[in-house]
């Protein structure tokens, strides 16, 4: 009799169960809010905004081509046709191209080297310095300026630290033009980029040959040799506006795209495919 009682009692427990679930569900309800999934960026809202870098601003005219340099003369000429034309359109821009012919000269670390360096810098920005003062982005002389004592000495008396050029540039008018040669360190770059901004203000900057940071700004030009079999096999070259282009060792132009990859605020051209592309004509012709 007790297993009766409780088996009764269970099926009076279960009805009682079902008839009120079946009242639940008769009485409407208002419908639940929905809760819209989360975003693949909802953590990158929390993160600060990227650095700008050229790599934003980089939509090259196609039809613009500046071509393998034949001499350092003709490589001169063509990254100051790259300055003038650049600082129409842009307040910042970088040259960048090997100083001197021969890598190992310039990387040895030695004394004789590192003037060699400077002494080459020295010719490309005197020369561009000539150019800006005659052409209309520029009133009157730019302000050069060397950061360190080496390139001073190489760029001559007029050549100024970068704590001065910012000294002169607040009490000068607006519309100059900064030539800044190699920077290296961060701070260096930091001094440099700092001169177009107020309170210095100046109408416009161009880095030469800048190192460890090169590729902060958007190339007015930029060269760069490849070599494979102990042979130059061509290289990659900008004029701006136009795109980073690929050409074999006789100049002819190799149809390959040259893409901009991003390092932080860096752009710099990834000339992998292009330095393959070139040893591979390069080797089929020997």
């Amino acid at each position: 009799k007790p297993c009766v009682v409780l088996i009764g009692m269970c099926i009076v427990g279960l009805t009682c169960l079902a008839v009120a679930e079946g009242w639940r569900s008769a009485v409407p309800r208002p419908p639940m809010p929905r809760v819209p999934p989360p975003t693949a960026n909802f953590f990158a809202r929390l993160l600060p905004p990227p650095p700008p870098n050229p790599a934003d601003v980089y939509q090259p005219v196609l039809s613009v081509s500046g071509g393998l340099p034949s001499s350092y003369q003709d490589l001169y000429d063509t990254a100051v046709r790259g300055v003038l034309q650049s600082l129409e359109t842009e307040k910042a821009v970088e040259v960048d191209f090997p100083p001197i012919a021969s890598i190992n000269a310039r990387s040895d670390g030695s004394a004789a080297s590192e003037q060699k360096v400077h002494e080459a810098n020295a010719r490309f920005a005197l020369q561009l310095c000539g150019r800006l003062a005659d052409s209309s982005v520029c009133d009157g002389e730019p302000v050069l300026v060397g950061c360190s004592s080496g390139a001073r000495a190489a760029l001559g008396g007029d050549a100024l630290s970068l704590r001065d050029a910012k000294q002169a540039l607040k009490i000068c008018a607006g519309d100059k033009v900064v030539v800044v040669v190699s920077p290296v360190l961060d701070e260096e770059w930091d001094a440099a980029t700092a001169l177009v901004e107020p309170p210095a203000s100046a109408a416009g900057l161009v880095v030469v040959n800048g190192q460890l940071s090169n590729g902060l700004l958007p190339h007015a030009y930029f060269y760069r040799p490849m070599s494979a079999f102990s042979a130059v096999t061509g290289g990659v070259a900008r004029l701006y506006p136009g795109p980073y282009e690929c050409f074999d060792a006789s100049g002819e132009r190799v149809e390959l795209e040259v893409p901009l990859a991003r390092q932080g605020a860096r752009a710099l051209p990834d000339t992998k495919g292009a330095q393959m592309a070139l040893q591979e004509r390069f080797g089929g012709a020997r």
